[in-house]
């Protein structure tokens, strides 16, 4: 009875890891926007500190530090590109943050870009994010790939209210 049980355990364990892999797996990698159609709080702000934040590093082989860095200097790139070069200090924040897991051989990660209001006093306000969950080849998974995705997701809300 109790061999059954932990064989049960074990193949539901297996079955729930198979069922979200599927469903990640099955997702396309599209942003989604919070809240929807509040970019408008974009709009005339063109002074933004940057930061990239990982939360989550599950089974990963690259140095933690040393990618979020290296995404921190891509990301701050990628900004000045689009016309929204990094303000140390600016009271409009932009974080992209990032979480990782190497899972059955593929990156299960998501990227999100939030745009928050900081205040001195008192509670920082979340003004707008987008983001999105995907699945890559390990080969696939770099610095470069997140950047990317976190600055088009933010220019293409910004550029919208923010025509150059």
């Amino acid at each position: 009875m109790a061999k059954s049980f932990a064989r049960n355990c074990i193949l539901n364990r297996t079955l729930a890891g198979c069922l979200f892999l599927s469903l990640v797996a099955s997702l396309s990698s599209q942003a989604q926007v919070f809240p929807r159609g509040n970019g408008i709080s974009l709009s005339g702000i063109d002074r933004f500190d940057a930061y990239v934040g990982i939360n989550d590093w599950t089974g990963m082989s690259q140095d933690l530090q040393e990618f979020r860095l290296s995404t921190q200097r891509l990301f701050e790139e990628g900004l000045v590109t689009v016309g929204a070069p990094r303000r140390v200090a600016a009271k409009d924040y932009l974080i992209c943050r990032v979480q990782a897991a190497m899972v059955g051989g593929v990156v299960a990660y998501s990227a999100e870009i939030e745009y928050w209001l900081r205040n001195s006093v008192g509670a920082h306000h979340l003004l707008w994010e987008s983001g999105n969950i995907a699945t890559v080849e390990p080969a696939q998974f770099n610095e470069q790939l997140l950047a990317t995705e976190c600055v088009k997701y933010f220019s293409d809300e910004w550029l919208k209210w923010n025509p150059q």
